[in-house]
């Protein structure tokens, strides 16, 4: 009887084994087949999607994602009929999925059943009532009712959404129209003066409309307003922004329509915490051409020789997606070939010829930043024959002001940061060079003047590389790490009171020649920012760990890791979450050193802070890159890499499956003027985000941060700490979307208040300037006295800010 029992048990334990292995092994196609299925929808291959998804209800014929992707499939083929059936199918399985009944609301209309249309998205609305999309869909179907009340309620849908999606241009310019429709002259008015907040510069043509819209709400014409109104917004139509507002609510449109759906059910996704599952599913595919980035390839194809110059990815024209700078050098013509990207939904196209970027000379690197505070990103170059500063003017067009600016010295740059060192409110530059390296202070009226020296980090005359910053020591404030090729690199402590102190051998991380690029980041998730530096041929790579109090031990964990880098002459290097785990993974692009191993690795972090190859996930023909940019270019959410190769040809893989896990995007907004300014973009804040037993910190080096949160569906909190030393936090942020957060007053000074018609609204803070009979000069060895007149100030409030109040103006 005893051995039955035994005998019953192994095969018990036999039996989980084998199911929990099958379970897995599931899940693994699952992701794979659901990944590979919305490539094919992202590119309009429709035939292939359809296969995908079809393989996808065979062998998970009770998850609602591939009835809801095929019939997605059926819509953009306008085969309405096997779309309709599919997407019942996919609601028996999910009911109360949002975006699976607005595809069917979309079925309705198509199908000119408008009443069903708005049933549907009324239902959905009663499980999901801050589903924006289903919102928009419900106003848009009232907006072409010829029903009595058919206009108020789209009034009131619209409303909802700016509500809830303030910075939604297409949804605040309709809730004008149909406002002014209705005769509400006051609520027009009140969402035309948010448009005038949120845009930092109205395109020239459209400003007169604007103005003449505004004043005719102002007197109380809505009729006469609707006009200028409606001009107004078709000239918006064609803006980036606006385009990106239409998409956020419409998905894409013409042949790409529909939203797909990305998630499965939660009993799939326990089944596929076991985060080796996703790993396994995931694929970075060559998508080049497919995205129009091959014109740059192929013009190299008739060189007889190129080099690498620039590259550097940001959303430069405020569309919401990510736009690229790139250069190539071609040797035997002395000429640079020079490309700035628009990023058109996942396409890119080249508009460096009316954009006004055209100079001289080898770039050597290039960084995005907004180097004025005046909410565009303007393009810094490191060029072999002087910088360049390319100032974001208006709508796209750029100006050459690195002269007038101060920066425009022809020292031999190789590497650049924009950050707020002295945590004045604006951003600095610092420059690694191939002598003696550069701050440049900026001075608050668009010009810098250079300060290194004085400010103890010129360093000595060496050959430096590559440049990070973070508050390693926990104080408060930017410190900065330089990489040095022919010297030991550099850890320098911000002292504040302008000056920087070289605390290398205190860390404990001087080290010997031979380092290559530097990475920054909470790698263990400890909240302190550890450093990995790469290695050039006589080097050695080194992944050092924060202690915590502001030193550094070298972490041997990953010695497998190290020892395969050891073959490659690392050129480049980030830390970026590429499977949304929440934990920072690692890409090292250079040149092999033997011919038989690759130059581009791809490291993946266990969760312990242990990193192990995975290499096999990119694909097999890459064998080297000169740099490495991370973005997410297609708005799927996980993280894509573009490689620079050394012949200076372009490399766009996109990550495939990464989005299974969960993620928040977090976008800073910091308030540009008074005395609790901080830069733009919030360069340099601190993020800590907890969600649940997930912790981890970020430093913003680029205006959006992107976090894993693995199978979370949303964070506990998200924690800023801005650049100026102030905190804010935002609470139970849901997961897979993007966050927009704008700073909020805080501090000791007092606030100016208007009534603006509405309501009052903040207008500046007040920044004494010196108190009656107070000391000065102490400092100069003679003592005088304020003046009773230096106690006055005065500030303007702007005419449209200040509106009677009961017969009075009312200031608070």
């Amino acid at each position: 009887m005893k051995n039955v029992f035994i005998i019953f048990v192994f095969l018990s334990i036999v039996f989980s084994c084998s199911k929990k292995e099958a379970d897995k092994q599931k899940s693994i196609d699952m992701i794979t087949i659901r990944t590979l299925g919305l490539a094919y929808l992202e590119e309009n291959n429709l035939n292939e999607a359809e296969i995908k998804f079809k393989k996808l209800i065979e062998i998970a014929p009770d998850e609602a994602n591939g009835y809801a992707n095929l019939a997605l499939v059926y819509i953009r083929k306008a085969d309405y009929d096997k779309a309709e059936e599919q997407i019942k199918n996919a609601l028996q399985r999910s009911p109360d999925e949002p975006d699976i009944r607005l595809n069917l609301a979309e079925i309705y209309e198509l199908t000119g059943r408008e009443s069903e249309a708005i049933a549907t998205l009324e239902s959905t609305l009663k499980t999901t009532p801050d589903h924006n999309r289903s919102l928009y869909k419900l106003a848009q179907v009232h907006l072409k009712s010829t029903e009595p009340e058919a206009a108020q309620k789209a009034q009131g849908f619209l409303a909802q959404v700016a509500k809830s999606l303030p910075a939604n241009l297409p949804a605040r310019l309709q809730l004008i129209e149909i406002t002014l429709r209705n005769g509400d002259s006051d609520q027009a008015l009140m969402n035309m003066e948010e448009i005038r907040r949120q845009l930092p510069e109205l395109p020239s043509e459209s400003a007169d409309f604007f103005q003449k819209a505004i004043a005719l709400m102002q007197a109380e014409k809505a009729q006469d307003a609707l006009v200028p109104t409606m001009i107004f917004h078709n000239f918006m139509r064609v803006t980036p922004l606006y385009q990106a507002g239409i998409q956020a609510l419409k998905g894409p449109a013409g042949p790409l329509m529909g939203m797909p759906l990305l998630s499965f059910s939660l009993d799939i996704s326990i089944q596929m915490q076991e985060q080796e599952a996703i790993l396994d599913a995931i694929r970075f595919t060559d998508a080049t051409e497919g995205a129009g980035l091959n014109v740059v390839n192929e013009r190299l194809k008739n060189a007889s020789s190129s080099e690498a110059g620039a590259l550097a990815i940001a959303d430069f024209d405020g569309d919401g997606d990510q736009d690229i700078y790139l250069s190539v050098w071609l040797p035997k013509e002395h000429r640079n070939l020079s490309y700035l990207f628009k990023n058109d939904f996942g396409q890119f196209v080249d508009r460096s010829a009316e954009t006004g970027i055209r100079h001289e000379g080898k770039d050597r690197n290039a960084i995005f930043a907004d180097y004025d505070n005046d909410g565009f990103l303007d393009l810094f170059i490191i060029n072999s024959e002087r910088n360049l500063l390319y100032a974001n003017i208006a709508s796209g067009k750029f100006s050459n002001i690195a002269q007038s600016a101060g920066v425009a010295n022809a020292l031999s740059g190789v590497s650049a940061q924009f950050a707020d060192f002295d945590h004045d409110g604006d951003l600095d530059l610092y420059l690694a060079t191939n002598g003696v390296n550069q701050l440049f202070r900026y001075n608050g009226d668009n010009t810098y003047t250079e300060l290194a020296e004085k400010m103890g980090i010129d360093g000595t005359i060496s050959h430096s590389r590559d440049i990070a910053f973070g508050d390693f020591d926990e104080d408060g404030d930017l410190d900065f790490f330089v990489v040095n090729e022919d010297a030991s690199n550099i850890l320098y402590s911000n002292l504040r009171q302008g000056r920087f102190e070289d605390i290398t051998q205190q860390a404990g991380i001087a080290n010997h020649p031979g380092s290559g690029a530097v990475a920054v980041g909470d790698y263990n998730n400890d909240g302190f920012l550890d450093i990995f530096v790469t290695a050039l041929e006589n080097g050695i790579y080194q992944m050092y760990l924060n202690k915590g109090d502001g030193t550094f031990e070298e972490d041997r964990r990953s010695r497998a890791m190290l020892k395969s880098l050891q073959s490659v002459r690392g050129l480049d290097t980030r830390f970026f979450d590429f499977d949304n785990d929440g934990f920072l993974d690692i890409v090292v692009v250079g040149e092999p050193i033997n011919k038989s191993t690759h130059g581009v690795l791809l490291f993946h972090n266990d969760g312990t802070g242990k990193f192990e190859d995975t290499s096999s996930l990119l694909p097999a023909e890459l064998i080297s890159g000169q740099k490495v940019v991370i973005a997410d270019y297609n708005e799927d959410g996980d993280l894509d890499l573009f490689i620079q190769e050394q012949d200076g040809s372009i490399r766009l893989l996109r990550n495939d499956g990464g989005n299974v896990n969960k993620y928040l995007k977090v976008q800073l907004v910091g308030l540009r003027t008074g005395s609790g300014k901080n830069n733009h973009f919030g360069i340099g804040s601190k993020l800590e985000v907890r969600a649940g037993d997930l912790y981890q910190i970020r430093v913003v080096d680029e205006p959006v941060t992107h976090l894993g949160l693995g199978q979370r569906l949303k964070a506990d909190v998200v924690r800023i700490l801005w650049p100026n030393g102030t905190p804010q936090n935002l609470f139970y942020p849901g997961s897979d979307q993007d966050l927009i957060e704008e700073q909020t007053l805080k501090g000791s000074c007092a606030f100016i208040y208007t009534w603006t018609g509405e309501k009052y609204e903040f207008v500046t803070d007040i920044i004494w300037r010196s108190a009656l009979g107070m000391p000065l000069g102490i400092m100069g060895g003679e003592t005088a006295y304020a003046s009773p007149n230096s106690s006055q100030d005065y500030f303007k409030i702007p005419g449209e800010m200040l509106k009677p109040k009961d017969g009075a103006y009312s200031v608070q």
